[in-house]
């Protein structure tokens, strides 16, 4: 029996989930992490092995130092130098966020060859895989910059918060207003990012990630599937193809 732990920190929470051979057993959230908080899930999971990601360098060092005093033999640290089940098509690999590439791993292991993979979390990523490799893609604000932009940049619209249910045009007072513009242009924005990333003749899947992946989904044209846990699950692969590549090699998972 193998346990292996996979930390995503992102710009808003940590997110982590434990597979024991291969199927996930257990799941963690904390948009209020600290190093107490990864401390407590190493604790409370006793893996055998890590794979970790993040896009905020304060937190990465958090991460690594909190692993590294647990002299853990096994630890993967995602980035564009590890292994990958797929080419990297980009000018500039060294500068694509881990969690894109943990998105696309996620899409792989799931079984697609071509896909176009949108993560709405914080900033939306909309990229682009196909059995040539990862091309890249597109980033657009998430719908709470969107509203802290609004906010910060004018005199008199207040800050208003995301939740609420879908406002439907047109808003009868400014905050309903903002939150019509905010979500239905926060959606079609994405709409035409999928469409053009997926250009004519794309016969792949679209898969939708993040907090706000629920939001995003329904509205969205095709065979879209809505996978909460693609990062983790992508995190999970590339261990497997660092750490274990004769067991990968069996496809005994």
């Amino acid at each position: 029996m193998t346990r292996i732990l996979a930390l995503d920190w992102g710009n808003h929470a940590l997110k982590a989930a434990l597979f024991v051979d291969g199927a996930i057993v257990r799941r963690w959230m904390d948009p209020e992490a600290d190093a107490g908080t990864v401390e407590r899930i190493l604790t409370g999971s006793a893996p055998d092995g890590v794979a970790f990601s993040s896009v905020v360098p304060e937190r990465t060092a958090v991460l690594r130092t909190v692993l590294e005093g647990r002299r853990l033999a096994h630890v993967l640290e995602a980035g564009p130098g590890i292994v990958l089940p797929f080419r990297l098509l980009v000018r500039r690999p060294e500068h694509l966020g881990p969690d894109r590439l943990c998105a696309a791993s996620g899409a792989a292991h799931a079984g697609f060859r071509e896909a176009v993979i949108v993560d709405a979390g914080t900033a939306v990523t909309v990229d682009l895989l196909t059995a040539e490799g990862f091309h890249g893609g597109s980033i657009f604000p998430g719908i709470g910059l969107l509203l802290d932009s609004l906010h910060a940049g004018t005199a008199g619209l207040p800050r208003i918060e995301p939740e609420g249910g879908v406002p439907t045009p047109p808003g009868k007072d400014t905050g309903e207003a903002i939150r019509c513009g905010a979500y239905w242009g926060f959606i079609g924005a994405v709409r035409e990012l999928v469409s053009r990333t997926a250009g004519e003749g794309f016969s792949g899947g679209f898969l939708v990630t993040g907090g706000a992946g629920a939001v995003i989904a329904p509205h969205l044209e095709g065979e879209v599937e809505l996978y909460p846990d693609l990062v983790t699950d992508g995190l999970y692969y590339c261990y497997r193809l660092a750490m274990m590549p004769n067991e990968n090699s069996r496809n005994t998972e």
